[in-house]
């Protein structure tokens, strides 16, 4: 149970939307480095350097800063949320995230290489890996929240699992079948579409998070691109011998 509440301090509108952005940045990053059931409102307070009475003032719940966090990751408006936010219950936190997922093309060049009937080639491979490296540079943080909390919330699982990474996989095996080496076997081809696939997702998310490299290795983002796009394409490629 949250304890007793002070009193909502008056502000402005400017400075209370404010805070609440603050809250659901704090938030954010607590739920995507130790995930939902690991994090405390204590964890997010502390990230904030507010009490957690104050936090909820704010926020009623580890459950409403959950919601908070979809959506500040998906770029919902926080203005005319009521204060203090409550949970509007995992189903609508989930047909919000669903609903994002649904309204976003998110891979047309690979849609369209697939309907398009003819086998990969390296230009259009190429192409096919710089799209997914941009979708995961821009929908990183969304990405993060559901790596980190998808095992703790079942809903959030099969969003995850199913409807962005498994549909994505699914397309780019059935692509890679048009040219595939039978000698490979299902398990093989999809072990080889996955280590492609991660190349990309280091490349795009998971790097700008390392913090031990030497200042001489830290790529630009258009080298980065470039050496993922490539080595997604051949290591793809290599499918075929």
């Amino acid at each position: 149970m949250p304890p007793a509440r002070a009193r909502q301090p008056r502000q402005s509108p400017e400075k209370s939307l404010a805070r609440l952005t603050d809250i659901a940045e704090a938030a954010t990053a607590c739920f995507s480095e130790t995930g939902f059931r690991r994090t405390q409102v204590a964890d997010i307070a502390r990230r904030m350097g507010v009490s957690v009475g104050t936090l909820y003032l704010y926020a009623d719940s580890k459950e409403a800063l959950f919601h908070l966090a979809v959506m500040h990751v998906t770029k919902q408006p926080l203005a005319a949320l009521p204060v203090p936010v409550t949970d509007p219950g995992i189903h609508e936190t989930t047909r919000l995230l669903t609903s994002e997922v649904a309204s976003r093309s998110l891979w047309p060049t690979l849609k369209a290489a697939l309907a398009s009937g003819r086998a990969p080639d390296l230009v259009t491979l190429e192409a096919i890996g710089a799209e997914n490296y941009d979708t995961l540079t821009q929908e990183r943080r969304t990405i993060w929240l559901l790596d980190a909390c998808n095992l703790d919330i079942p809903e959030l699982n099969t969003i995850y699992r199913r409807n962005v990474r498994g549909t994505y996989l699914a397309d780019l095996m059935a692509y890679m079948e048009r040219v595939a080496s039978p000698s490979w076997s299902a398990p093989q081809k999809f072990l080889a579409i996955r280590a492609a696939v991660e190349i990309l997702a280091w490349a795009a998310m998971h790097r700008r998070r390392e913090q031990e490299l030497p200042d001489e290795l830290h790529a630009s983002e258009t080298e980065a691109r470039n050496a993922a796009k490539r080595c997604f394409a051949s290591a793809l490629l290599g499918m075929a011998d």
